[in-house]
């Protein structure tokens, strides 16, 4: 396992990631003031119907074709390619039916689910493109399988810039003028991404492909019936997740909140809080897809070794970076969330929510890591009592406490299912997991840094600047300090206990 290429990777996405987020949110700004706010409502709702009948449709074909493709190559006499030639067979012909059913009740969708009539078209001309997605996610699958993560990148990134660049531009010089409806154009540009970045990806699979002639371990019932629980795991999370995001502005409104004020604080919580509290994870989102093939590649040369090496690194630095990235929001989330939104609602919500913010980073990676040890279906039985619970609490304690119910309901859910994920984790590689590497240190380094730069802003007077230098010097300073004082604290557990083995 070549951990250098593991970090490299890491950082080639997490770049990669961070600029179509910010690409994105630009392009969300400008279509915000020349559309209106109203439209990026309506590209939201045809945005989850496309993502949902995406996840309908592939079974999730990416990560059954990176994981299963993954533990081929780990096998001494594997057939990669035939993998590869299964997931094509089932995605495909998955998404044509999908795609078939959704174009002929295109209209009932429309008028009776989504209760509007200017859906019709571009419903049918998103159900057309189906399969072109899951052919990209297959081959995607394939690249992250054999460690080329440059390429599958590189079809995403194409697939963004063509359908941003194209949506622009019909809107600064068709939707104003009514040449084109704008959720049509929408839907164009979507094809015409998915479209252009398969053939992208389509060409680069036929240049780089590793022909093999060895019998292939499993066979295609085998692969089609093992897929199953990844599929379930997406379907279940998407739809939790999509009932959970519904029922916030509903028990808000029961707290006391009138409708506008619910929605208008839910509109809050999802476009400024939410990628506030997540932006920071994209580099633990990059590791997490990294670690599904590594790990079932060597699970299937039967290395557990190295595997309990890596997840005992990655745990270790998950700790440490999320128990970090908490301390900055708690102590300015306030100004975060004014620079984003220019309102302090948003930064006190932000604040609230920095303690759940360890538990939200650390499922990102002990999700990666038991769907690279194969758990998909204890993974699926996890995200529904997860869920369940979140739900239940939210419906209990918003009405109660407001956001602070929010606050309940992450932590809650989140302590329990990951507490739940970390012991099946360490059951099934037998790793040793240390509660003073990874929690005790990382607190104590946290407090101690925050407490050191505090006594330097007083003595420097930080706070006479503006605020965004303010903001970005003392977490810059804490970061600094943060790490100086936990490198040191390990260094001297690990003086000690090399002194003690000697004795």
């Amino acid at each position: 396992m070549n951990k250098s290429k593991i970090f490299r990777d890491t950082c080639f996405l997490t770049v990669i990631d961070l600029a179509l987020q910010g690409l994105s949110l630009l392009l969300n700004v400008f279509i915000t003031r020349k559309l209106g706010s109203s439209v990026m409502g309506m590209i939201s709702l045809i945005s989850t119907f496309f993502s949902f009948a995406t996840i309908v449709s592939s079974g999730n074909i990416y990560l059954s074709s990176s994981r299963f493709i993954s533990e081929e190559i780990g096998k001494k006499d594997g057939n990669p390619g035939r993998v590869f030639n299964y997931g094509i067979i089932s995605s495909v012909g998955l998404s044509v039916i999908t795609s078939s059913v959704i174009f002929i009740f295109s209209k009932i969708i429309s008028i009776n689910i989504l209760k509007t009539d200017q859906m019709i078209i571009p419903i049918r001309i998103l159900a057309l493109i189906l399969p072109f997605g899951s052919v990209s996610a297959c081959i995607k699958g394939y690249f992250n399988a054999i460690r080329n993560v440059t390429v599958a990148a590189a079809g995403g990134t194409l697939e963004f810039l063509i359908k941003s660049g194209l949506f622009a531009f019909f809107a600064e010089f068709c939707i104003t003028e009514g040449k084109i409806n704008v959720l049509t154009a929408f839907a164009l540009s979507i094809a015409a991404g998915q479209i252009f970045s398969c053939i992208f990806l389509i060409l680069c699979y036929l240049k780089f492909r590793r022909s093999c002639n060895n019998d292939c371990s499993i066979g295609f019932k085998w692969f089609v019936m093992s897929s199953v629980p990844i599929f379930l795991n997406s379907i279940v999370t998407s739809v939790l997740s999509s009932t959970n995001d519904a029922l916030v502005p509903l028990t808000l409104k029961q707290y006391g909140n009138s409708t506008a004020e619910a929605l208008s604080q839910f509109g809050i919580f999802e476009a400024i809080v939410i990628p506030a509290l997540f932006f920071p994870s994209s580099i633990l989102c990059s590791l997490s897809s990294i670690l599904v093939p590594e790990l079932s590649r060597e699970r299937g040369a039967d290395n557990n070794d190295k595997n309990v090496s890596l997840i005992n690194k990655v745990l270790r630095q998950t700790f440490s970076f999320s128990i970090f990235i908490a301390v900055i929001f708690l102590c300015f989330g306030k100004e975060i969330g004014y620079l984003m939104s220019g309102d302090y609602f948003a930064g006190k919500i932000i604040t609230i929510l920095s303690p759940a913010v360890p538990f939200i980073y650390l499922e990102i990676i002990l999700e990666g890591i038991l769907k690279g040890m194969g758990k998909h279906s204890f993974s699926s039985l996890n995200y529904l009592v997860e869920y369940t619970i979140r739900i239940s609490v939210l419906l209990i304690c918003v009405p109660i406490f407001g956001f602070y119910g929010i606050v309940i309901s992450y932590l809650t859910s989140n302590i329990v299912c990951n507490t739940t994920r970390l012991i099946m984790i360490i059951k099934i590689t037998r790793i040793h997991f240390s509660f003073t590497d990874n929690l005790i240190i990382p607190i104590i380094s946290a407090v101690f840094s925050i407490q050191i730069i505090a006594v330097i802003d007083r003595l420097t007077h930080l706070d006479r600047m503006n605020v965004i230098a303010e903001t970005v010097i003392f977490a810059l300073l804490t970061m600094i300090v943060y790490i100086i004082i936990q490198k040191t604290i390990y260094k001297l557990i690990d003086n000690r206990t090399g002194t003690e083995a000697k004795i």
